[in-house]
């Protein structure tokens, strides 16, 4: 009997990354497109993770492929992907999608109760005790994503329509935004805003800069941080009061690319939490999750 493939795939908005094992024994890891159904679209997604799993296996059909996907807490674009993937993969007997943020926490607390908050070009906070499973924000960019690079970004956008507006000064922090959109006055900063789609990636790439500027005393820059800090530990403390874990000392994941590196965000962020959850211990993220996708589909298969 040959041993059966597992494999997991950790499908973002950046890229798409797959792990695969047969018989237990890890094989490799391979990465691909990005692959969030919420701003590509469900069969895009799907062809994205397909291509990156086939990059890896070749013509094999895996016996489980777990994915953990941004955007896959909508029944319906889990829904979407299942059906697609099931088509992708026809000898696959089981294909199981869940939100990515599972992974994410699992990867740093393999077991048991415990949080992730994910601050990346969008935010989340994910809580996890048994049954019980809570997300908390994750809305997108028009509805949440507080304190996200997106949302320190669009800040730093406001900021310069006050000053185009008289109602602000310029400083580095206008300036970077408007450098980034060209725009150069008001006309031209409502032109890059609302006569193109929103490029959402551009703005979240404000934040590194935006958090540099923080570090170093900018004015603009430090309240925009102090109010994202705000709002990720305003995430993490309703994720931990729905999960019932305020008063569990549980462990909480610090995950995303703006929690990757100390800075005045982390170091805002951490004191908040500790405030707000006494006796929790707080982690950076150890481990791509991936891997743990890859032990949810070896679980499955075994």
């Amino acid at each position: 009997m040959t041993d059966p493939i597992s494999v997991g795939v950790d499908a973002g908005g950046t890229s798409t990354a797959a792990a695969w094992s047969r018989g237990g024994n890890f094989e490799a890891i391979g990465r691909g497109a990005p692959a969030n159904p919420s701003s590509k679209g469900t069969l895009h997604a799907a062809n994205a993770i397909a291509d990156t799993v086939r990059g890896l296996v070749g013509d094999l059909d895996p016996a489980v492929l777990y994915v953990g996907a941004a955007g896959a807490g909508r029944s319906q674009t889990r829904e979407g992907l299942i059906d697609a993937l099931h088509a992708a993969f026809p000898g696959t007997e089981s294909v199981v999608v869940e939100d990515d943020t599972r992974v994410a926490l699992r990867a740093t607390v393999p077991e048991g109760p415990g949080i992730v908050l994910i601050a990346g070009t969008g935010s989340v906070a994910y809580a996890e005790d048994g049954d019980k499973r809570i997300r908390v924000g994750g809305a997108g960019y028009l509805l949440g994503d507080e304190g996200s690079a997106f949302a320190i970004g669009f800040a730093a956008v406001r900021a310069l329509a006050r000053v185009y507006d008289g109602r602000g000064r310029e400083d580095e922090t206008t300036a970077l935004a408007a450098r980034a959109l060209g725009a150069t006055d008001r006309e031209s900063l409502l032109g890059a805003i609302y006569d193109a789609p929103l490029d959402v990636a551009k703005i979240a790439g404000l934040a590194p800069s935006i958090l540099a500027f923080a570090g170093k005393g900018n004015r603009v820059s430090t309240k925009i941080v102090q109010g994202a800090a705000q709002e990720l530990s305003d995430l993490v403390k309703a994720a931990a009061n729905a999960a019932g874990l305020m008063d569990a000392s549980p462990t909480i994941v610090f995950a995303g690319g703006l929690l990757r590196e100390n800075s005045l965000l982390s170091f805002l962020l951490e004191t908040r939490v500790t405030n707000d959850v006494p006796g929790c211990a707080i982690e950076r993220q150890r481990e791509e999750p991936v891997l743990a996708a890859l032990r949810f589909a070896e679980k499955l298969a075994s």
